[in-house]
Protein backbone atom coordinates (compact mmCIF):
# COMPACT_ATOMS: atom_id res chain seq x y z
CA UNK A 1 0.00 0.00 0.00
CA UNK A 2 1.21 3.49 -0.87
CA UNK A 3 0.34 6.60 1.13
CA UNK A 4 0.59 10.28 0.28
CA UNK A 5 0.25 13.72 1.86
CA UNK A 6 -0.27 17.15 0.27
CA UNK A 7 1.43 19.76 2.42
CA UNK A 8 3.38 23.00 2.67
CA UNK A 9 7.08 23.38 3.45
CA UNK A 10 6.53 24.78 6.95
CA UNK A 11 5.78 22.63 10.00
CA UNK A 12 2.56 22.91 12.00
CA UNK A 13 3.05 23.95 15.64
CA UNK A 14 1.20 20.99 17.16
CA UNK A 15 2.37 18.09 15.01
CA UNK A 16 5.87 19.37 14.19
CA UNK A 17 5.20 17.94 10.71
CA UNK A 18 4.64 19.75 7.39
CA UNK A 19 1.27 21.51 7.43
CA UNK A 20 -1.47 19.62 5.53
CA UNK A 21 -3.41 21.15 2.67
CA UNK A 22 -6.70 21.50 4.57
CA UNK A 23 -5.05 23.49 7.36
CA UNK A 24 -3.07 25.56 4.87
CA UNK A 25 -6.11 26.61 2.87
CA UNK A 26 -8.07 27.37 6.06
CA UNK A 27 -5.29 29.78 7.03
CA UNK A 28 -5.87 31.56 3.72
CA UNK A 29 -9.57 31.88 4.54
CA UNK A 30 -8.80 33.20 8.01
CA UNK A 31 -6.36 35.75 6.60
CA UNK A 32 -9.15 37.44 4.62
CA UNK A 33 -7.11 37.38 1.41
CA UNK A 34 -9.67 35.44 -0.66
CA UNK A 35 -12.17 37.44 -2.69
CA UNK A 36 -15.90 36.82 -2.29
CA UNK A 37 -16.13 34.43 -5.22
CA UNK A 38 -13.19 32.41 -3.90
CA UNK A 39 -14.71 32.27 -0.42
CA UNK A 40 -17.94 30.88 -1.84
CA UNK A 41 -16.00 28.27 -3.80
CA UNK A 42 -14.04 27.36 -0.67
CA UNK A 43 -17.21 26.70 1.33
CA UNK A 44 -18.73 24.74 -1.55
CA UNK A 45 -15.61 22.53 -1.65
CA UNK A 46 -15.52 22.21 2.13
CA UNK A 47 -19.14 21.08 2.14
CA UNK A 48 -18.21 18.35 -0.34
CA UNK A 49 -15.31 17.10 1.80
CA UNK A 50 -17.42 17.15 4.98
CA UNK A 51 -19.98 14.93 3.24
CA UNK A 52 -17.52 12.50 1.68
CA UNK A 53 -14.40 12.40 3.84
CA UNK A 54 -14.70 11.16 7.45
CA UNK A 55 -13.10 13.38 10.09
CA UNK A 56 -10.80 11.25 12.29
CA UNK A 57 -12.05 11.41 15.90
CA UNK A 58 -8.56 12.44 17.07
CA UNK A 59 -9.50 15.99 16.14
CA UNK A 60 -12.55 16.02 18.42
CA UNK A 61 -10.41 16.73 21.46
CA UNK A 62 -7.75 18.85 19.76
CA UNK A 63 -5.42 16.10 18.53
CA UNK A 64 -3.36 15.74 21.72
CA UNK A 65 -1.27 12.97 20.16
CA UNK A 66 -0.04 15.35 17.45
CA UNK A 67 -1.13 12.88 14.78
CA UNK A 68 -1.13 13.55 11.05
CA UNK A 69 -3.20 11.99 8.28
CA UNK A 70 -1.94 10.28 5.14
CA UNK A 71 -4.20 9.46 2.22
CA UNK A 72 -4.24 5.96 0.85
CA UNK A 73 -3.12 5.57 -2.75
CA UNK A 74 -6.41 3.84 -3.58
CA UNK A 75 -9.26 4.83 -5.88
CA UNK A 76 -10.97 6.49 -2.88
CA UNK A 77 -7.84 8.38 -1.87
CA UNK A 78 -7.11 9.42 -5.45
CA UNK A 79 -10.64 10.77 -5.79
CA UNK A 80 -10.10 13.01 -2.75
CA UNK A 81 -6.85 14.26 -4.28
CA UNK A 82 -8.61 14.96 -7.58
CA UNK A 83 -11.29 17.00 -5.85
CA UNK A 84 -8.62 19.13 -4.11
CA UNK A 85 -7.90 21.02 -7.34
CA UNK A 86 -9.51 24.27 -6.12
CA UNK A 87 -7.52 24.16 -2.88
CA UNK A 88 -4.29 23.52 -4.77
CA UNK A 89 -5.11 26.32 -7.18
CA UNK A 90 -5.87 28.85 -4.43
CA UNK A 91 -2.74 28.08 -2.45
CA UNK A 92 -0.60 28.40 -5.57
CA UNK A 93 -2.29 31.66 -6.54
CA UNK A 94 -1.45 33.23 -3.18
CA UNK A 95 2.13 32.06 -3.17
CA UNK A 96 1.89 28.98 -0.93
CA UNK A 97 4.10 26.22 -2.33
CA UNK A 98 2.67 22.73 -2.11
CA UNK A 99 4.45 19.40 -2.04
CA UNK A 100 3.28 15.83 -2.48
CA UNK A 101 5.04 13.29 -0.26
CA UNK A 102 4.66 9.61 -1.06
CA UNK A 103 5.77 6.49 0.78
CA UNK A 104 5.33 2.74 0.41
CA UNK A 105 5.74 2.19 4.16
CA UNK A 106 3.36 2.71 7.07
CA UNK A 107 4.46 6.18 8.20
CA UNK A 108 4.03 5.64 11.94
CA UNK A 109 1.74 4.21 14.60
CA UNK A 110 -1.76 4.01 13.14
CA UNK A 111 -4.40 5.35 15.54
CA UNK A 112 -7.23 5.74 13.00
CA UNK A 113 -8.05 4.29 9.59
CA UNK A 114 -10.87 4.44 7.06
CA UNK A 115 -11.19 3.72 3.34
CA UNK A 116 -9.61 7.08 2.43
CA UNK A 117 -6.87 7.70 4.97
CA UNK A 118 -4.87 6.74 8.02
CA UNK A 119 -3.95 8.92 11.00
CA UNK A 120 -0.58 8.20 12.59
CA UNK A 121 1.37 9.38 15.59
CA UNK A 122 5.06 8.92 16.34
CA UNK A 123 6.07 9.37 12.69
CA UNK A 124 9.08 7.19 11.92
CA UNK A 125 12.48 8.89 11.74
CA UNK A 126 13.67 6.37 9.15
CA UNK A 127 10.63 6.75 6.87
CA UNK A 128 11.58 6.76 3.17
CA UNK A 129 9.56 9.49 1.49
CA UNK A 130 9.62 10.89 -2.04
CA UNK A 131 8.54 14.53 -2.06
CA UNK A 132 7.62 16.38 -5.26
CA UNK A 133 7.00 20.09 -5.89
CA UNK A 134 3.32 20.53 -6.64
CA UNK A 135 3.02 24.15 -7.71
CA UNK A 136 3.27 25.83 -11.07
CA UNK A 137 5.59 28.47 -12.41
CA UNK A 138 2.85 31.03 -13.01
CA UNK A 139 3.14 33.45 -15.91
CA UNK A 140 5.33 36.46 -15.13
CA UNK A 141 5.22 39.02 -17.92
CA UNK A 142 7.92 41.14 -16.29
CA UNK A 143 10.43 38.26 -16.56
CA UNK A 144 9.32 36.58 -19.75
CA UNK A 145 10.47 35.82 -23.25
CA UNK A 146 8.10 38.54 -24.51
CA UNK A 147 10.31 41.07 -22.69
CA UNK A 148 13.51 40.08 -24.54
CA UNK A 149 12.53 41.59 -27.92
CA UNK A 150 11.52 44.79 -26.15
CA UNK A 151 15.04 45.03 -24.73
CA UNK A 152 16.33 44.70 -28.30
CA UNK A 153 13.89 47.31 -29.61
CA UNK A 154 14.90 49.69 -26.84
CA UNK A 155 18.60 49.12 -27.57
CA UNK A 156 18.20 50.05 -31.23
CA UNK A 157 16.05 53.10 -30.48
CA UNK A 158 12.85 51.57 -31.86
CA UNK A 159 9.52 51.95 -30.11
CA UNK A 160 8.90 49.23 -27.55
CA UNK A 161 5.52 47.56 -27.15
CA UNK A 162 6.05 46.18 -23.65
CA UNK A 163 8.42 45.92 -20.72
CA UNK A 164 12.07 45.11 -21.28
CA UNK A 165 13.92 42.18 -19.70
CA UNK A 166 16.25 43.38 -16.90
CA UNK A 167 18.34 40.22 -17.25
CA UNK A 168 19.17 41.20 -20.85
CA UNK A 169 19.26 44.98 -20.35
CA UNK A 170 22.48 44.89 -18.33
CA UNK A 171 24.30 43.30 -21.29
CA UNK A 172 22.89 45.91 -23.67
CA UNK A 173 24.48 48.86 -21.86
CA UNK A 174 27.54 48.52 -24.13
CA UNK A 175 27.62 49.35 -27.85
CA UNK A 176 27.97 46.41 -30.24
CA UNK A 177 28.10 46.20 -34.01
CA UNK A 178 26.00 43.04 -33.93
CA UNK A 179 23.32 41.88 -31.53
CA UNK A 180 22.21 38.29 -32.14
CA UNK A 181 19.41 36.29 -30.56
CA UNK A 182 19.56 32.54 -31.27
CA UNK A 183 16.45 30.65 -30.20
CA UNK A 184 16.83 26.88 -29.85
CA UNK A 185 13.33 25.45 -29.81
CA UNK A 186 12.53 23.46 -26.66
CA UNK A 187 15.88 23.91 -24.90
CA UNK A 188 14.53 24.64 -21.41
CA UNK A 189 16.52 24.98 -18.20
CA UNK A 190 15.82 21.41 -17.12
CA UNK A 191 16.98 20.09 -20.51
CA UNK A 192 20.39 21.78 -20.43
CA UNK A 193 20.87 20.71 -16.81
CA UNK A 194 20.08 17.11 -17.70
CA UNK A 195 21.79 16.82 -21.06
CA UNK A 196 24.81 19.17 -21.03
CA UNK A 197 28.01 19.19 -19.00
CA UNK A 198 28.22 21.65 -16.12
CA UNK A 199 31.54 23.00 -17.40
CA UNK A 200 30.33 23.28 -21.02
CA UNK A 201 29.85 26.55 -22.91
CA UNK A 202 26.13 26.92 -22.36
CA UNK A 203 26.08 26.33 -18.62
CA UNK A 204 29.21 28.40 -17.95
CA UNK A 205 27.74 31.31 -19.96
CA UNK A 206 24.32 31.07 -18.30
CA UNK A 207 23.31 34.60 -17.28
CA UNK A 208 20.07 33.56 -15.61
CA UNK A 209 16.70 31.88 -15.84
CA UNK A 210 13.45 33.49 -16.94
CA UNK A 211 10.05 32.29 -18.14
CA UNK A 212 8.24 31.23 -21.25
CA UNK A 213 4.80 32.56 -22.09
CA UNK A 214 1.59 30.71 -21.37
CA UNK A 215 1.11 28.58 -23.26
CA UNK A 216 4.70 27.36 -23.06
CA UNK A 217 4.70 26.43 -26.70
CA UNK A 218 6.33 27.50 -29.96
CA UNK A 219 3.31 29.23 -31.48
CA UNK A 220 2.78 31.52 -28.50
CA UNK A 221 6.39 32.03 -27.41
CA UNK A 222 8.10 32.56 -30.77
CA UNK A 223 5.33 34.95 -31.81
CA UNK A 224 6.09 36.91 -28.65
CA UNK A 225 9.82 36.88 -29.56
CA UNK A 226 9.01 38.15 -33.04
CA UNK A 227 6.48 40.76 -31.95
CA UNK A 228 7.30 41.79 -28.37
CA UNK A 229 3.64 41.20 -27.55
CA UNK A 230 2.06 38.97 -24.92
CA UNK A 231 -0.18 36.08 -26.05
CA UNK A 232 -3.38 37.93 -25.15
CA UNK A 233 -2.25 40.74 -27.47
CA UNK A 234 -1.17 38.69 -30.51
CA UNK A 235 -3.64 35.77 -30.05
CA UNK A 236 -1.29 33.13 -31.47
CA UNK A 237 -1.94 30.79 -28.56
CA UNK A 238 -1.21 27.15 -29.36
CA UNK A 239 -0.54 24.68 -32.14
CA UNK A 240 -4.30 24.58 -32.79
CA UNK A 241 -6.37 27.73 -32.37
CA UNK A 242 -10.13 28.01 -32.53
CA UNK A 243 -11.10 30.94 -34.80
CA UNK A 244 -14.72 32.03 -34.26
CA UNK A 245 -14.77 33.91 -37.57
CA UNK A 246 -14.46 30.62 -39.48
CA UNK A 247 -15.81 28.36 -36.72
CA UNK A 248 -12.85 26.00 -37.08
CA UNK A 249 -9.98 24.64 -35.04
CA UNK A 250 -6.96 25.44 -37.22
CA UNK A 251 -3.30 24.45 -37.08
CA UNK A 252 -1.82 27.92 -36.85
CA UNK A 253 1.47 27.41 -38.70
CA UNK A 254 0.10 25.14 -41.45
CA UNK A 255 -3.34 26.75 -41.90
CA UNK A 256 -4.85 23.26 -42.00
CA UNK A 257 -8.05 22.15 -40.33
CA UNK A 258 -7.23 20.50 -37.02
CA UNK A 259 -5.88 16.99 -37.46
CA UNK A 260 -6.03 17.05 -41.27
CA UNK A 261 -3.97 18.12 -44.28
CA UNK A 262 -6.91 20.10 -45.66
CA UNK A 263 -6.48 23.86 -45.85
CA UNK A 264 -8.96 25.63 -43.60
CA UNK A 265 -9.36 28.53 -46.05
CA UNK A 266 -7.92 29.84 -49.31
CA UNK A 267 -6.12 32.52 -47.28
CA UNK A 268 -3.90 32.35 -44.21
CA UNK A 269 -6.32 32.56 -41.30
CA UNK A 270 -3.83 33.47 -38.58
CA UNK A 271 -2.17 36.24 -40.57
CA UNK A 272 -5.51 37.57 -41.79
CA UNK A 273 -7.31 37.61 -38.44
CA UNK A 274 -4.37 38.15 -36.08
CA UNK A 275 -1.61 40.02 -37.95
CA UNK A 276 1.25 41.74 -36.13
CA UNK A 277 4.30 43.82 -37.00
CA UNK A 278 7.47 41.95 -36.21
CA UNK A 279 10.54 43.26 -34.42
CA UNK A 280 12.69 42.97 -37.56
CA UNK A 281 10.45 45.45 -39.40
CA UNK A 282 10.30 47.80 -36.42
CA UNK A 283 14.09 47.97 -36.17
CA UNK A 284 14.42 48.53 -39.92
CA UNK A 285 11.94 51.41 -39.68
CA UNK A 286 14.07 52.95 -36.95
CA UNK A 287 17.03 53.05 -39.37
CA UNK A 288 19.03 49.95 -38.40
CA UNK A 289 19.47 46.78 -40.41
CA UNK A 290 17.79 43.65 -39.07
CA UNK A 291 17.62 40.06 -40.29
CA UNK A 292 15.67 36.90 -39.64
CA UNK A 293 17.45 33.55 -40.08
CA UNK A 294 15.17 30.50 -39.97
CA UNK A 295 14.62 27.23 -41.85
CA UNK A 296 11.02 28.16 -42.62
CA UNK A 297 12.38 31.09 -44.69
CA UNK A 298 15.42 29.38 -46.24
CA UNK A 299 15.19 25.66 -46.98
CA UNK A 300 18.98 25.48 -47.26
CA UNK A 301 19.23 25.92 -43.49
CA UNK A 302 19.08 22.20 -42.75
CA UNK A 303 21.28 22.03 -39.64
CA UNK A 304 22.80 24.15 -36.89
CA UNK A 305 26.04 24.55 -38.89
CA UNK A 306 24.13 26.26 -41.71
CA UNK A 307 22.33 28.48 -39.20
CA UNK A 308 25.65 29.55 -37.68
CA UNK A 309 27.24 30.08 -41.12
CA UNK A 310 24.36 32.35 -42.10
CA UNK A 311 24.71 34.35 -38.87
CA UNK A 312 28.46 34.69 -39.39
CA UNK A 313 28.06 36.02 -42.96
CA UNK A 314 25.55 38.62 -41.79
CA UNK A 315 27.76 39.67 -38.88
CA UNK A 316 30.66 40.25 -41.26
CA UNK A 317 28.69 42.97 -43.05
CA UNK A 318 30.01 46.37 -41.95
CA UNK A 319 26.76 47.96 -40.77
CA UNK A 320 25.31 47.77 -37.27
CA UNK A 321 22.53 45.21 -37.11
CA UNK A 322 20.18 42.88 -35.25
CA UNK A 323 19.88 39.20 -36.14
CA UNK A 324 17.21 36.87 -34.86
CA UNK A 325 17.94 33.22 -35.65
CA UNK A 326 15.56 30.34 -35.01
CA UNK A 327 16.47 26.63 -35.06
CA UNK A 328 13.80 23.96 -34.61
CA UNK A 329 15.89 21.68 -32.36
CA UNK A 330 16.11 20.12 -29.79
CA UNK A 331 12.29 20.30 -29.86
CA UNK A 332 11.96 17.86 -32.75
CA UNK A 333 14.21 15.16 -31.28
CA UNK A 334 12.69 15.59 -27.81
CA UNK A 335 9.19 15.09 -29.22
CA UNK A 336 10.19 11.96 -31.11
CA UNK A 337 12.67 10.32 -28.74
CA UNK A 338 12.04 11.69 -25.24
CA UNK A 339 14.59 13.23 -22.92
CA UNK A 340 16.45 10.01 -22.09
CA UNK A 341 17.62 9.47 -25.66
CA UNK A 342 21.28 9.72 -26.66
CA UNK A 343 20.04 11.45 -29.83
CA UNK A 344 18.88 14.42 -27.74
CA UNK A 345 22.19 14.60 -25.87
CA UNK A 346 24.16 14.48 -29.14
CA UNK A 347 21.97 17.13 -30.80
CA UNK A 348 22.41 19.52 -27.88
CA UNK A 349 26.15 18.92 -27.70
CA UNK A 350 26.43 19.74 -31.40
CA UNK A 351 24.42 22.97 -30.98
CA UNK A 352 26.54 23.98 -28.01
CA UNK A 353 29.77 23.29 -29.92
CA UNK A 354 28.73 25.14 -33.08
CA UNK A 355 27.49 28.22 -31.23
CA UNK A 356 30.58 28.34 -29.00
CA UNK A 357 32.69 28.18 -32.18
CA UNK A 358 30.62 30.96 -33.78
CA UNK A 359 30.98 33.19 -30.72
CA UNK A 360 34.76 32.71 -30.78
CA UNK A 361 34.95 33.77 -34.44
CA UNK A 362 32.95 36.98 -34.11
CA UNK A 363 34.11 40.36 -32.87
CA UNK A 364 32.09 43.25 -31.49
CA UNK A 365 29.08 40.93 -31.19
CA UNK A 366 26.67 40.16 -28.38
CA UNK A 367 24.96 36.77 -28.65
CA UNK A 368 21.91 35.77 -26.60
CA UNK A 369 21.06 32.05 -26.75
CA UNK A 370 17.66 31.15 -25.39
CA UNK A 371 14.64 28.89 -25.84
CA UNK A 372 10.92 29.34 -26.32
CA UNK A 373 9.94 26.69 -23.75
CA UNK A 374 11.12 23.52 -22.04
CA UNK A 375 9.94 19.90 -22.25
CA UNK A 376 8.55 17.13 -20.10
CA UNK A 377 8.28 13.41 -20.93
CA UNK A 378 4.61 12.58 -20.99
CA UNK A 379 2.04 9.89 -20.32
CA UNK A 380 -0.30 9.71 -23.31
CA UNK A 381 -4.07 9.82 -22.93
CA UNK A 382 -6.48 10.02 -25.90
CA UNK A 383 -9.55 12.18 -25.31
CA UNK A 384 -11.58 10.20 -27.84
CA UNK A 385 -11.30 7.18 -25.53
CA UNK A 386 -13.69 9.01 -23.18
CA UNK A 387 -16.90 9.50 -25.18
CA UNK A 388 -18.73 10.63 -22.05
CA UNK A 389 -16.42 13.70 -21.98
CA UNK A 390 -16.57 14.31 -25.73
CA UNK A 391 -20.37 14.36 -25.42
CA UNK A 392 -20.08 17.33 -23.04
CA UNK A 393 -18.16 19.48 -25.53
CA UNK A 394 -19.43 21.74 -28.27
CA UNK A 395 -16.26 21.05 -30.27
CA UNK A 396 -12.92 19.32 -29.83
CA UNK A 397 -10.39 21.19 -27.68
CA UNK A 398 -7.62 23.20 -29.25
CA UNK A 399 -4.36 24.83 -28.03
CA UNK A 400 -2.11 21.97 -26.77
CA UNK A 401 -2.41 18.49 -25.19
CA UNK A 402 -1.03 19.90 -21.91
CA UNK A 403 -3.25 22.97 -21.88
CA UNK A 404 -6.64 22.44 -23.48
CA UNK A 405 -9.35 25.02 -23.97
CA UNK A 406 -12.79 23.50 -23.53
CA UNK A 407 -16.16 24.62 -24.83
CA UNK A 408 -18.33 22.76 -22.32
CA UNK A 409 -22.07 22.61 -22.97
CA UNK A 410 -23.95 24.53 -20.29
CA UNK A 411 -26.27 21.65 -19.45
CA UNK A 412 -23.29 19.28 -19.11
CA UNK A 413 -21.03 21.46 -16.94
CA UNK A 414 -21.71 19.83 -13.59
CA UNK A 415 -21.18 16.32 -14.94
CA UNK A 416 -18.12 17.31 -16.94
CA UNK A 417 -16.34 18.96 -14.00
CA UNK A 418 -16.95 15.99 -11.72
CA UNK A 419 -16.03 13.38 -14.34
CA UNK A 420 -12.95 15.20 -15.61
CA UNK A 421 -11.64 15.61 -12.06
CA UNK A 422 -12.39 11.97 -11.31
CA UNK A 423 -10.46 10.83 -14.36
CA UNK A 424 -7.65 13.33 -14.53
CA UNK A 425 -7.64 15.35 -11.29
CA UNK A 426 -4.29 13.87 -10.24
CA UNK A 427 -2.56 15.19 -13.36
CA UNK A 428 -4.63 18.24 -14.41
CA UNK A 429 -6.39 21.18 -12.86
CA UNK A 430 -9.60 22.43 -14.42
CA UNK A 431 -10.21 26.17 -14.12
CA UNK A 432 -12.72 28.53 -15.67
CA UNK A 433 -11.55 30.89 -18.39
CA UNK A 434 -12.70 33.69 -16.11
CA UNK A 435 -10.19 32.54 -13.51
CA UNK A 436 -7.45 32.15 -16.14
CA UNK A 437 -8.01 35.72 -17.26
CA UNK A 438 -8.07 36.95 -13.67
CA UNK A 439 -4.71 35.29 -13.15
CA UNK A 440 -3.46 36.98 -16.35
CA UNK A 441 -2.11 33.67 -17.63
CA UNK A 442 -2.04 34.96 -21.21
CA UNK A 443 -0.73 38.41 -20.30
CA UNK A 444 -1.78 41.63 -18.63
CA UNK A 445 -2.06 43.91 -21.67
CA UNK A 446 -5.00 44.80 -23.92
CA UNK A 447 -6.71 41.78 -25.46
CA UNK A 448 -6.67 41.23 -29.19
CA UNK A 449 -10.23 41.46 -30.52
CA UNK A 450 -10.14 37.76 -31.54
CA UNK A 451 -8.66 36.53 -28.25
CA UNK A 452 -11.66 35.97 -25.98
CA UNK A 453 -13.67 34.16 -28.62
CA UNK A 454 -10.93 31.56 -28.98
CA UNK A 455 -10.97 30.36 -25.40
CA UNK A 456 -14.20 28.55 -24.52
CA UNK A 457 -15.34 28.41 -20.87
CA UNK A 458 -12.82 26.06 -19.21
CA UNK A 459 -9.09 25.46 -19.34
CA UNK A 460 -7.47 22.13 -18.40
CA UNK A 461 -3.82 22.58 -17.40
CA UNK A 462 -1.45 19.68 -16.79
CA UNK A 463 0.09 19.53 -13.33
CA UNK A 464 1.91 16.22 -13.80
CA UNK A 465 3.34 14.32 -16.74
CA UNK A 466 0.09 13.56 -18.56
CA UNK A 467 -0.91 14.94 -21.97
CA UNK A 468 -4.46 14.62 -23.28
CA UNK A 469 -4.20 14.30 -27.05
CA UNK A 470 -7.18 15.17 -29.19
CA UNK A 471 -5.71 14.66 -32.68
CA UNK A 472 -3.61 11.90 -34.26
CA UNK A 473 -0.30 13.31 -33.01
CA UNK A 474 1.51 11.41 -30.24
CA UNK A 475 4.83 12.53 -28.77
CA UNK A 476 7.15 11.07 -26.14
CA UNK A 477 7.91 14.51 -24.74
CA UNK A 478 5.62 17.53 -24.72
CA UNK A 479 5.14 21.09 -23.46
CA UNK A 480 2.49 23.80 -23.08
CA UNK A 481 1.71 23.80 -19.36
CA UNK A 482 3.08 25.69 -16.34
CA UNK A 483 5.48 23.19 -14.78
CA UNK A 484 9.07 24.21 -14.10
CA UNK A 485 10.27 21.84 -16.81
CA UNK A 486 8.15 23.62 -19.41
CA UNK A 487 8.22 27.22 -18.21
CA UNK A 488 11.80 27.87 -17.12
CA UNK A 489 14.15 28.86 -19.95
CA UNK A 490 17.81 29.95 -19.99
CA UNK A 491 19.39 33.19 -21.10
CA UNK A 492 22.91 32.31 -22.23
CA UNK A 493 25.25 35.15 -23.14
CA UNK A 494 28.42 35.30 -25.24
CA UNK A 495 30.12 38.71 -25.39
Amino acid sequence: MKYFRIHTADNAYLTKQPRGIFTAVWKLVESGILNEEEKKEYWRNREYFEKVLPVPPIYDDGNPAGAITWFKDTEEGKEIYAQMSFYREMLSKYGVELFKSETEEIPGEIIYEDEFQIAVKNVRDDLEVVTKYESFVWSDYKNCISNLPNSVLNYFGAKTVGDTLPLADKYLEKEYKNVVVILLDGMGKSTIEKELKEDGAFRTHLAGIYNSTFLSTTVAATTSVLSGLEPCEHAWLGWDNYYPAVNENVEVFTNCKQGTKEQAADYNIAWTLTPYENVIEKIKKSGTDAYLVAPFLDKNLINIQEICNSIKKLCEKPERKYIYAYWNQPDGVLHRHGSDSDIVKEALAEMESEIEKLAGELEDTLIFVTADHGHIDNEIVILQDYPELIDCLERLPSLEPRALNLFVKKEKEEFFIKEFNRLFGEKFILITIKEALKRQLFGDKEYHKEFLGMLGNYLAIATGDMSIYFTDERWLSMHGSLTKEEMEIPLIVFE
